[in-house]
Order: C-alpha cells, then sequence, then structure tokens
C-alpha cells in the first residue's frame, strides 16, 4: 500500500477514534455496573480538550478535497474546448 497523506491521515483518525472509544465504554460500564469508578478529572479534561480536538480535525484533514477540486476544474476546461468547438 501507498503511504500518502490520506492514509497517514486516516490511521491517525482512527488511532484518536478508538481512543475515544475506550474512554467512553469505561464511562457505559460504569453506568452498567460492570466497572467501579469513572475516569479522573484530568482524563477528563484531556480527553475534552485534546482528544476530541484531533479526532475532529484529523477527519476533517483525511476528506480527499483536491479530486473535488480537480473535477470541478475539468468540467470547466472541458466547457471551454465545447464552446471554442462551437
Amino acid at each position: 500500500m501507498r503511504t500518502n497523506w490520506n492514509s497517514i491521515w486516516r490511521y491517525i483518525h482512527l488511532t484518536f477514534g478508538l481512543i475515544l472509544v475506550v474512554y467512553h465504554a469505561r464511562i457505559a460500564w460504569y453506568h452498567q455496573g460492570i466497572v467501579d469508578s469513572v475516569w479522573s478529572a484530568d482524563i477528563d479534561k484531556l480527553v475534552s480538550t485534546t482528544l476530541i480536538f484531533f479526532v475532529m480535525w484529523t477527519g476533517l484533514a483525511k476528506w480527499p478535497i483536491y479530486p473535488w477540486y480537480k473535477k470541478r476544474q475539468n468540467k470547466k476546461k472541458r466547457a471551454q474546448k465545447a464552446a471554442a468547438a462551437e
């Protein structure tokens, strides 16, 4: 598999997302009575300020915006060529 920025952002996003899944699973297990305690206030602060920020921005960064732009540019060029041919 070729390494490019999209795949790098994907794996960073998945890593931070899986950490969030574990964080929320522990909270759900606490409410179900499976574990006896939830996370400390320091971990809650880390998750709410840092992890959610990284998950959000890496999710946005991995979107392949460039192909959409290129497709739009090609559409404009085809329209210009069609107008010139007429």
